[in-house]
C-alpha cells in the first residue's frame, strides 16, 4: 500500500508540472505536427489511403531528336505514370527552374542535348568491327524542391531506373563476345554464356519501367506512411526523456534529505525505491497512452490493434523505466544523471530511428541499436501500422521484457552500493 501511495504521489505531482507536461505531452506534439507537415504528412496526395500521386513536374528535353532523350521525355508524361506524376513540357529551363523555386512544381528534370549519341556507342548498329566502342558521357539532371522531399524521391527514382535499363543494355551491347575472346578475357566456351547474359540485359531494358509497392489484400499499393511513423517515435523518444528524468527524482531526494526521512518512518528502502520506480513507470504509461490516443483522434495514425499497442506499450514504458533507473544507480549526482539521461536519449533516438525512417538504417545500426528501447518499441509500431497483430509484436516484446530483466539485475547491485 505505501508502495502505491509514493507512486501515485509522484504521478500527481508530475502532472502538475507546468514544465513538465510540456516536456512528456506537447513537444512530442509539436514535432509530429511539424515532421508531418514538412514531409507532406498532412498532403492528400501523400495521406496513407491514397500514397503519393498528382506530383508536379516539368521536363526540358534538349534531345528531341535523340531515341533516348525522347523516351525518358515520353515515359514521364506516359499514361502508365499517369496517377502519380503531372508532367508538363511546355516550360523552357529558366521557366521550370523558377516554378521550381516557387514550389510550384516539385521538380525539373533536364534531358541534356547529346544524350542518345553519348550512351549508345559508335558500333552499337551492327557494324562489323574489332575495336571496343567507346562511351560518351551525359547527365541528367533533376532540380528538386527541398521541401518536398518524397516526390523528388520518386522523380529521382524513375530517372534512376531508366538509367540502369539503358545503362545494362549498352554495357552488354557494347562489346561483342568474339572481341573479348579475341583480346583474350574470356575463352570460346565463355562466350557463349557472354551472349546469353547480354541478351538479358537487353530484354530487361526492353521491359516497361513500373513502380512497385506492397500490395495489400485489397490489392491496393501502400506507401510509406510518415505520419504513422513519426507519432509513435516522438513518443517513444520523448518517453525515454521522462523516465530517465523522472528516476533521477531518486538522486534529488537522497540530495535534499528526503529519502533519509522516509527511511525514519515504517517505510522500508524497498518500498521507497519500489514506490519510485512504480510511478515512474505510470508516469511513461500514461504520457504514451494519451499521445497514441491524441495522434488517433487528431492526426488519424493507423495504430492497428489496440489490444496489441497495449501488449506492446507496458513493457516499452518498462524498459525505459529500467534505463532511467540504471542511469539514477550509476550516477553520483543529479548533475550527471542529468549529462547522461540526455546522451543516452539523443543517442537512442538518433541510433535507433527516431528521426530518420528505421528500414532506412544501415543493417549494422539496426542491430547495435536493439540495445534500446526505442529499437524494439519502433518496430512492433511498425508492424501494427503495416497491418499486423499481436503475433507480429511478440518479438520486440519478449526483446524488451529480456532488456528489463537485466537492466533491473544491474541497478540492484549499483544500488546496493550506493545505499549500503
Amino acid at each position: 500500500m505505501k508502495l502505491l501511495t509514493i507512486a501515485w504521489k509522484d504521478f500527481v505531482i508530475a502532472f502538475r508540472d507546468p514544465g513538465g507536461l510540456v516536456i512528456m505531452l506537447l513537444t512530442p506534439f509539436l514535432l509530429t505536427l511539424v515532421m508531418g507537415w514538412a514531409f507532406g504528412g498532412f498532403d492528400d496526395s501523400a495521406s496513407s489511403t491514397a500514397g503519393l500521386a498528382d506530383i508536379p513536374v516539368a521536363v526540358v528535353n534538349y534531345d528531341p531528336d535523340g531515341q533516348l532523350g525522347q523516351a525518358l521525355a515520353d515515359l514521364l508524361t506516359s499514361a502508365d505514370l499517369a496517377d502519380l506524376l503531372e508532367p508538363t513540357t511546355n516550360l523552357d529551363e529558366t521557366a521550370a527552374r523558377a516554378a521550381v523555386d516557387a514550389n510550384d512544381i516539385a521538380a525539373v528534370v533536364i534531358i541534356p542535348a547529346g544524350l542518345t549519341q553519348a550512351i549508345i556507342p559508335a558500333g552499337a548498329d551492327g557494324a562489323a568491327t574489332n575495336a571496343a566502342p567507346e562511351l560518351g558521357e551525359a547527365t541528367i539532371e533533376i532540380y528538386g524542391n527541398p521541401g518536398r522531399p518524397l516526390s523528388v524521391s520518386v522523380i529521382r527514382a524513375i530517372v534512376d531506373e531508366f538509367n540502369n535499363r539503358i545503362t545494362a543494355a549498352t554495357a552488354a551491347g557494347s562489346l561483342t563476345p568474339m572481341q573479348l575472346v579475341m583480346s583474350g578475357r574470356i575463352t570460346m566456351p565463355e562466350a557463349q554464356s557472354f551472349g546469353e547474359t547480354a541478351a538479358l540485359s537487353a530484354q530487361n531494358a526492353a521491359e516497361p519501367i513500373t513502380l512497385r509497392g506492397v500490395e495489400t489484400a485489397e490489392g491496393e499499393v501502400e506507401v510509406f506512411d510518415f505520419m504513422g511513423y513519426m507519432a509513435p517515435s516522438m513518443a517513444i523518444l520523448f518517453l525515454m526523456f521522462t523516465a530517465t528524468a523522472s528516476a533521477r527524482t531518486i538522486l534529488t531526494e537522497r540530495q535534499l534529505g528526503t529519502f533519509s526521512r522516509l527511511l525514519t518512518t515504517p517505510t522500508s528502502a524497498t518500498e521507497v525505491l519500489g514506490g519510485k520506480l512504480l510511478g515512474t513507470f505510470f508516469i511513461g504509461l500514461a504520457q504514451m497512452l494519451i499521445l497514441i490516443v491524441a495522434s488517433w483522434l487528431l492526426f488519424q495514425v493507423r495504430w492497428g490493434s489496440w489490444v496489441a499497442v497495449i501488449a506492446l506499450i507496458i513493457p516499452l514504458a518498462t524498459a525505459a523505466t529500467a534505463w532511467g533507473v540504471l542511469i539514477a544507480a550509476y550516477a553520483r549526482s543529479v548533475g550527471q544523471a542529468n549529462a547522461l539521461g540526455t546522451a543516452v536519449s539523443l543517442i537512442f533516438g538518433i541510433g535507433a530511428g527516431n528521426f530518420i525512417a528505421r528500414p532506412n538504417l544501415p543493417d549494422w545500426l539496426r542491430t547495435i541499436s536493439l540495445i534500446s528501447p526505442n529499437a524494439w518499441g519502433l518496430d512492433g509500431f511498425f508492424a501494427l501500422s503495416s497491418g499486423g497483430g499481436m503475433a507480429d509484436v511478440l518479438q520486440p516484446i519478449l526483446g524488451l521484457v529480456t532488456m528489463t530483466a537485466v537492466l533491473f539485475a544491474i541497478a540492484t547491485v549499483l544500488y546496493r552500493r550506493q545505499y549500503a
